[in-house]
Order: structure tokens, then C-alpha cells, then sequence
């Protein structure tokens, strides 16, 4: 059966048919969202994750269901990540990449709860469960099959044991990023090859960036001295810029005018969320770990960063 991942237009708009030989083979748009969130997520040393989640993200494609789908748009109900989801997290045990391919089309989701990850493997398990959840009735057994006759193949990973949830969170929110990117920009090249060159895309400069933070938390340092002392992050429940939610109390939580700066990670410049701060308390007796998300820079080079700090110690 040759498997299709998207069907195509022609130069008036409209659907070509299968016969006329431009619909994107699967195969080949999991190898390009591969490489492509593989190339993303090098600079954050996550490169092997993301080619796993980019190989596995539309595993439930090669379900007969959805390439009658691609046929008849009548045809809807097909969940094609859930399948990806459970191998990467039941029988790979690679949690980030989990969490990004159960996100890829409707952001990343809790653990738990009636459409958390955990319930997602869970009913992937029986097989009622699995058809009424990807509405398909293939196994994942067979889905594999298919992937592996397509010449497709997976990196191999060891298991990763978590030892920090906040970093872990944040390591699966850009692992996610690298992921919906690169699955955009191959759609996007499949339908529209010529889309990619309007886009303007401002080069990182993380020397400059880092100078720029530098003086801004030297400022906001000097101005938090003359107002009292110690600064307050106010914590909120909101959505993280990257996708997917968070749960937060609702005080405040202080931190020392000289706490140390213990990690800075830029993120993309003129990025469209103006400030997000949150915070998370670690299980009873252990020290608590916060992060501000701040937008910095000037009119000229706007962009935003990640500052996980210390709290002070006898914060409530």
C-alpha cells in the first residue's frame, strides 16, 4: 500500500488526484520533519530526540482510514499522533518526544487527566480503547510494519531518568517547538515552495543578547535596591508561549536582590508574548526553584529569555 501524508493543489487551487504524481509520499515528509527538527534542536543538544518525534509524529498515518481520508474529505474522527504518542513513551520510554508528538497539532498536554499522556497510553493498550481513541483499527504493530517497509528507520536513544521536572518541562516545551516547526515548514514547502523565502528570520546573537540581558538585570538589580529588598515574581495560571498549560499558586514569591543566575536561555527574537513569569515549588524540604520569562533588548533587537534563579530561602 503506498501511504500518502498530504494530497496536493495545482496552480488554480484546486486538488490534483492521486494519479497525478505531486501528493507528498509519508515517507518522505517523516524523513523531512526529521531532519529538519533534527537540525533545529542541535544547538540545544536535543538533535536525536527530535528526529525520533519527527519520525513517529504522524505514525497513525500509515492507518488505511486516513489515506481514505486523503481521498474523501467526508471521512473524519481519525486521532494519527496517538499511535506515535504510545510507542515513544510506552515501549521507548522517551518522554519529551512524547509529550511533543501528542502535542504537534493541539499543544502539548498534562500528564494526566481525561486527555493527559498517561490516558493516552493507557487506551492505546485495548484494542476498543485504541479504535475508538485514533479511529482506526489498526494495531500499532501494524502501523510499524508499514513505517518499516517504507524504508524508515529509528535513532537509537537510552532512556533518560528525571531528576528535575521544572528543566524537564522546559526541555520538552523547545523539544516541541523544534518539532511543530519543522512539520510546519514541510508542509508549508509541500504546498506553497515559494512561502518560505518572504519570511524574514532575525539571526540570533547570543554574544549580543547576553550583554544586553547583562545590563538590563544590572538596571532592574539597581532599581529593586532603591524600592525594598527583595523583588516579588507574582505567580499566575496561563499558557506557556511554547504550548501547553501550567498550574501555578497564586502568591508571590521572593527572591534576593543578588540571587544567582544559574541558567539564561534566549529564545527567539521579536517573540509575540510580552512577559510571562511562573514558578515551581519541588516536593516538602527541598530548596524552591523559579524562572521569570522576560522580554529585554531594544526597539532595534527585541528578544526574550529564560532566567532560572534562586528564591530566597524563607519564602511561604
Amino acid at each position: 500500500m503506498t501511504c500518502y501524508a498530504h494530497t496536493a493543489n495545482g496552480p488554480d487551487g484546486k486538488p490534483l488526484p492521486e494519479t497525478s504524481g505531486y501528493w507528498q509520499l509519508l515517507s518522505v515528509h517523516l524523513r523531512n520533519v526529521a531532519d529538519l527538527a533534527k537540525r533545529f534542536a542541535e544547538p540545544l543538544l536535543l538533535d536525536k530526540e527530535a528526529e525520533l518525534a519527527g519520525l513517529l509524529h504522524d505514525l497513525g498515518k500509515y492507518a488505511e482510514r486516513f489515506q481514505a481520508r486523503l481521498k474523501d474529505p467526508s471521512i473524519h474522527g481519525i486521532n494519527h499522533w496517538a499511535a506515535g504518542t504510545g510507542y515513544t513513551a510506552q515501549t521507548l520510554k522517551q518522554f519529551s518526544a512524547a509529550f511533543a508528538v501528542d502535542g504537534h497539532h493541539t499543544g502539548i498536554p498534562a500528564l494526566e487527566g481525561a486527555v493527559g499522556l498517561r490516558q493516552t497510553v493507557e487506551r492505546l493498550k485495548a484494542d476498543q480503547n485504541r479504535r475508538e481513541l485514533t479511529g482506526c483499527t489498526e494495531s500499532l504493530a501494524e502501523l510499524l510494519g508499514r513505517f518499516k517497509a517504507d524504508g524508515l528507520h529509528l535513532p537509537a536513544l537510552a532512556s533518560r531518568q528525571i531528576d528535575y521536572r521544572f528543566a524537564e518541562a522546559l526541555r520538552t516545551r523547545l523539544l516541541f517547538s523544534c518539532l511543530v516547526d519543522a512539520d510546519f515548514r514541510d508542509t508549508e514547502n509541500h504546498f506553497d515552495p515559494g512561502a518560505a523565502i518572504l519570511r524574514d528570520v532575525p539571526q540570533l546573537q547570543p554574544v549580543r543578547s547576553l550583554e544586553i540581558l547583562r545590563r538590563h538585570l544590572t538596571r532592574a538589580k539597581r532599581r529593586s535596591m532603591h524600592s525594598s529588598s527583595s523583588s516579588f515574581i507574582s505567580a499566575r495560571r496561563g499558557n506557556h508561549p511554547l504550548g501547553g498549560g501550567f498550574e501555578e499558586s497564586d502568591h508571590p514569591l521572593p527572591f534576593h536582590r543578588g540571587e544567582a543566575l544559574q541558567e539564561i536561555i534566549n529564545r527567539i527574537p521579536r517573540f509575540k508574548v510580552v512577559e510571562q513569569r511562573l514558578h515551581r515549588n519541588t516536593r516538602a524540604g527541598e530548596t524552591r526553584c523559579a524562572a521569570h520569562h522576560v522580554r529585554v533588548g531594544r526597539d532595534d533587537f527585541p528578544f526574550h529569555a529564560f532566567i532560572i534563579g534562586q528564591p530566597a530561602l524563607n519564602s511561604s
